[in-house]
Order: C-alpha cells, then sequence, then structure tokens
C-alpha cells in the first residue's frame, strides 16, 4: 500500500504541475482585450480540456505500471488495453466512476487519489472560467 500511496501521491503532482502550467497558459492566449470575449473564453477552456484530458494520460500510465508492478489489476474481462486504462483514468479523474471497470487490491488507493486530484483540478478549472466570465462583464 505504501507504493501504491506513493505513486499516487507522484500522479498527483505530475498532475498539479501539467494542469496549473495549462491554466498559466491559457491566461496568456486569451488575455482581456485582445480578442473578443467569447473567443478568449471559447479558446481557453479548449485548452483545459485539453489539459483535464492529459491529467488521464498521466493516470492512465500510472494505472497500468502499477499494474505491471502487481499492485493490483482491474475488473474487466478481457483484459485491459492502452484505451481502458485511459477510460477508466477519466472516468475516475472526473469524478463520474461509472463502475463498469473497476481496480483491485492496492489500485484501489490510486484511484481514490485520482478521484481526489480530479476534483481539485476541476475546482482550479471553475475558477479559471469564472474570472474570464467576469473579466468578460467589464
Amino acid at each position: 500500500m505504501i507504493a501504491a500511496t506513493a505513486i499516487g501521491i507522484s500522479l498527483f503532482l505530475a498532475s498539479l504541475t501539467l494542469h496549473l502550467a495549462m491554466l498559466r497558459l491559457a491566461k496568456k492566449v486569451s488575455p482581456p482585450g485582445v480578442a473578443p470575449a467569447a473567443l478568449r473564453l471559447t479558446g481557453g477552456s479548449l485548452l483545459v480540456l485539453v489539459s483535464h484530458m492529459l491529467v488521464a494520460v498521466v493516470f492512465a500510465v500510472g494505472f497500468a505500471w502499477a499494474a505491471s508492478l502487481g499492485l493490483g489489476g482491474f475488473a474487466k474481462e478481457p483484459a485491459m488495453s492502452a484505451m481502458d486504462y485511459y477510460y477508466f483514468a477519466l472516468i475516475t479523474v472526473t469524478t463520474v466512476g461509472l463502475g463498469d471497470i473497476y481496480p483491485t487490491d492496492h489500485l484501489r488507493v490510486i484511484a481514490g487519489i485520482a478521484s481526489l486530484t480530479g476534483f481539485i483540478l476541476i475546482s482550479c478549472t471553475a475558477q479559471y472560467v469564472y474570472k474570464t466570465m467576469s473579466q468578460q462583464e467589464d
């Protein structure tokens, strides 16, 4: 469980760093007054969407790596493909958690950290969208 927790924390830190960098880029790409507000919001939102999708890639790779280390597996038949890892990471990071694929053993710790990470990053995104929309009204 210690290894799974360490991997989960590493994935969290990598995801947080990536997402904050993407938010900074979105702010640089869409500064107030340079383009129409709707275009700024759309452009920035697309970058944020890409950021969330990349965070899912980070966790998908982490899940695959942890599974290869024998920290657990996934209840899914047949074996997990790269798309299955990405799909599971995406629904976990977005906190949807559909339940058609679920982790076993210590991978559950990483899944929990992935959900918490997603919640934090979604909150950061909400703040970005709110600020961008508030600037639109000025």
